[in-house]
């Protein structure tokens, strides 16, 4: 099957998928045909993704990719010669009824890395759970009982089924940590099935932003050191760049590091990060043409944002901001644009440093004007230009250690 992926070229998740293992270095044989080398296999709950490590011309997408779902599986074996890589093989199941004396299809997969063993134990799992299934059951099982229920009476049954089973996930997920960890997927759902209440009873704004954080807790699916292997710190910045995509455009572009590492260890609950393993993907961002990138302000902060930031562009903000609402400090930029007040600095920094704004300082504090020098030869529209051609000017940042 075609497989769609993310904006760091990781498999795009469908509905309640879990990824289980991933390995690398990995052939694909039809039959007892080569038909595509070296690549990554990621094994989940429904299916296999593969993606080869080679990339299209003056592209960071694969030359070729596809799915196999394990529900057209039939049986799988492993498989060993000598002097050969380890290999599993997956008899499927045919599209369409088979010739007499003609062999069933079957796929081989070649490991090069020697993990042939842990990924045949993960695929024994997920085909014994058969996910697939359960949800394709759950899903026709709703489907029927929604045509039962009727009026008030019936919403209400509904709702106190909701209930008492959400209750028994909670109770049957914290019994221990194996438990915890095998209903994660659940309490994910949960999270989010509790968010969307408590969004429709309260239009607070600070409730409206628990309600989103608790919505977006959990990754299903975290990438760790004895899933990635040698990968690891590749799948891991793939990982956060998808995490932080679209946060990034809530929060004006940009985060710092530590809010991100904070931020991501909580969707990760107990699969946490150290901060040099955080540190080492993100500064793998601009090698994976991932589309978030990492930077370090000569102030030695250090930033996660996206690609489409623009300091010119936040300096223009800051400076009709400032035009509208008088001199300001950082304080009240940061309270204003709703940013961290590191944020709201460094902005105000960069913004003086291409001359679109001018400091004043005294008893009183650090407070920033509209350059009304460089205001005056600029006019509306060529104020981009000119903020660009004087950001060219400025010196590099140092790159980061």
């Amino acid at each position: 099957e075609p497989l769609t992926l993310t904006a760091s070229l990781r498999p795009e998740p469908i509905p309640g998928e879990v990824e289980v293992c991933f390995a690398n270095h990995v052939r694909v044989y039809y039959r007892d045909e080569l038909t595509h080398e070296n690549g990554s296999c990621h094994l989940t709950s429904h299916r296999i993704a593969w993606l080869s490590n080679k990339r299209k011309q003056g592209s960071k997408v694969p030359v070729h990719m596809f799915a196999l779902p394990l529900k057209r599986v039939r049986s799988y074996s492993p498989k060993k010669k000598l002097f050969s890589s380890p290999k599993i093989v997956l008899q499927l199941l045919p599209t369409t009824p088979l010739q007499p004396g003609v062999e069933p299809p079957f796929i081989m997969l070649s490991f090069r890395d020697g993990n042939r063993d842990k990924f045949y134990e993960q695929l024994n799992i997920a085909y014994q759970n058969r996910a697939w299934y359960k949800q394709d059951k759950s899903t026709k099982k709703t489907g029927g009982e929604f045509t039962r229920v009727v009026g008030i009476k019936g919403l209400m049954q509904q709702e106190k089924k909701r209930m008492k089973e959400a209750e028994k996930e909670v109770n049957e997920a914290f019994s221990d940590l194996n438990a915890l960890m095998s209903n994660a997927e659940k309490m994910v759902k949960l999270a989010k099935r509790c968010s969307d209440g408590m969004a429709a009873r309260d239009n607070n704004e600070e409730q409206d932003q628990f309600v989103k954080m608790l919505g977006e807790m959990g990754i299903p699916s975290p990438v760790t050191r004895e899933l990635a292997g040698t990968k690891y710190h590749e799948q891991l910045a793939r990982q956060l760049a998808d995490f932080m995509a679209h946060r990034l455009t809530a929060m004006g572009g940009m985060i710092t590091l530590p809010d991100a590492f904070c931020l991501f260890n909580r969707a990760r609950c107990t699969e946490m990060v150290s901060p040099d393993d955080m540190l080492n993907a993100c500064r793998m961002f601009d090698e994976l043409g991932l589309p978030v990138t990492f930077r370090k302000f000569p102030s030695q902060v250090m930033v996660i944002q996206a690609k489409s930031h623009s300091d010119a562009k936040m300096a223009q903000r800051i400076a009709r901001h400032i035009e509208k609402n008088g001199a300001v400090s950082a304080i009240e930029i940061s309270e204003d644009l709703r940013m961290s007040l590191v944020l709201a600095q460094q902005h105000l920094e960069s913004a003086e440093q291409v001359g679109v704004l001018c400091r004043d300082q005294s008893e009183d504090g650090l407070f920033f004007y509209v350059n009304m020098f460089l205001a005056k030869k600029m006019t509306a529209d060529s104020t981009g230009k000119e903020l660009a051609r004087r950001s060219d000017r400025l010196p590099p940042l140092p790159s980061p250690k």
